[in-house]
């Protein structure tokens, strides 16, 4: 019986034979096996994508362990590539659903959680398969180190809306960017990404929300 949320999402794109088995060769010196040796100061992204983002902040936290939660392999192959030719090394791979990860993490020991434009599923019958709902902020909660962040953008108006209102549901965090002169702005670390220069061709504009952790005292 599996006791984990399902996620939803492809798993595989147009990456050709020759480079999946190139990819299989190199990406085990960068997953994740046991999360005992990475017990604090941890950067996480859930829905790494082709990994612009974690190259990003494996630059500007060099003394953190980068993780990049993907279960894309055609992303997670241009990670690695990314990874090889820039000689990275605090960089690891998680390959699976983000909620077996959040069973192998210590509490409290992740200083950032980053989401950027995780797929908003809008046909209605279809909401119950977005990731960012009331289940979820309480798991990442436990995890996020004190006064630790979560950084979420998203092009989708109604996701945007759906984020905001699950958020305030658990009163947990704080809206740390509340004003829309924040909330419309890229955030300061942000690379250009793919799918945020996707957003921007079609005319979509993005939002951005930083929410920080509170510490509740019960």
């Amino acid at each position: 019986m599996n006791l984990f949320p399902k996620t939803y999402g492809r798993t595989k794109g147009k990456i050709k034979k020759p480079s999946l088995l190139n990819y299989y060769k190199k990406i085990n010196k960068y997953l994740i096996d046991s999360m005992s040796q990475y017990n604090k100061d941890i950067i996480l992204e859930i829905g790494s994508g082709n990994g612009e983002n974690i190259i990003k902040l494996s630059n500007l936290y060099k003394d953190k362990i980068i993780i990049a939660c993907e279960v894309y392999i055609d992303g997670n192959s241009s990670l690695v590539k990314k990874l090889e030719n820039k000689k990275i090394k605090n960089v690891k791979i998680f390959d699976k659903s983000c909620f077996y990860l959040f069973k192998k993490i210590k509490k409290f020991s992740i200083d950032q959680i980053w989401i950027l434009f995780p797929d908003p599923w809008p046909k209605k019958r279809h909401n119950k398969r977005r990731l960012i709902n009331e289940n979820f902020i309480n798991e990442i909660y436990s995890l996020l180190a004190k006064n630790g962040k979560v950084y979420i953008a998203t092009d989708d108006k109604n996701y945007f809306l759906n984020i905001l209102i699950n958020f305030q549901k658990n009163d947990l965090f704080y809206w740390h960017n509340d004003n829309p002169n924040n909330w419309n702005t890229k955030f300061q670390d942000m690379p250009e990404t793919s799918y945020y220069l996707k957003a921007m061709k079609i005319g979509q504009k993005p939002k951005f929300m930083i929410f920080k952790k509170k510490i509740c005292l019960k």
